[in-house]
C-alpha cells in the first residue's frame, strides 16, 4: 500500500514528518494524512517525494514493488563498490534476514533495487506460492552481499 510505503521510505531517510512537509511544500498533517491512507499526493508532490527519497516514481507508486527498511537512516558515501554489482546475481544479507538469489537491478543513494522471488504461505493451504518481486533494499540495513560465482 503507498500509505506504507511513504512511511517506510521516510524513515529509511531518517526523516521526521515535519521535515518531509517543508521540503515539498505541504502541511506536516498532509504528509501523516498520507501516511495513515487518508489521501494519496497530487501527481506533482509524489514526484517531489520520490526525488527526496531517492526512488523513482514508478517505484513509489507501485504495488508490485516493496520496500524493506529498518528506518536507521546512515547513508554511505562511497557506493562506486555497490554500482559495479548492478546486473549481478547473489544473496543479500539485510536486517537478519538473508534474500536468495536477487539479481541487484540499482543502487541510488539510499537504496538498493533488486528484483527477487518472494515465497508466500497461505493459512489453510498445503501450497507455498512463489513471485517475482522488486524490493527497494534500505542501505543501511544491507549486511552482506554475495555475488554467485564470485569469491
Amino acid at each position: 500500500m503507498l500509505n506504507e510505503k511513504l512511511a517506510a521510505l521516510r524513515r529509511g531517510a531518517g526523516m521526521s514528518q515535519q521535515e518531509v512537509a517543508t521540503a515539498i511544500g505541504v502541511a506536516r498533517q498532509t504528509v501523516s494524512n498520507w501516511e495513515l491512507g487518508q489521501g494519496s499526493p497530487a501527481l506533482d508532490k509524489a514526484a517531489e517525494l520520490a526525488r527526496l527519497y531517492g526512488v523513482t516514481l514508478d517505484d513509489l507508486v507501485s504495488n508490485e514493488v516493496g520496500v524493506v527498511s529498518s528506518g536507521r537512516g546512515a547513508r554511505p558515501r562511497d557506493l562506486h563498490v555497490l554500482r559495479a554489482l548492478v546486473g549481478k546475481k547473489g544473496t543479500i544479507e539485510h536486517a537478519d534476514q538473508m534474500m536468495p538469489d536477487a539479481t541487484i537491478l540499482d543502487v541510488t543513494e539510499g537504496w538498493l533495487r533488486v528484483s527477487c522471488t518472494v515465497k508466500t504461505a497461505t493459512l489453510g493451504k498445503p501450497k507455498v506460492t512463489s513471485a517475482q518481486t522488486i524490493q527497494l533494499i534500505d542501505l543501511a540495513d544491507v549486511c552482506a552481499i554475495s555475488v554467485d560465482g564470485e569469491a
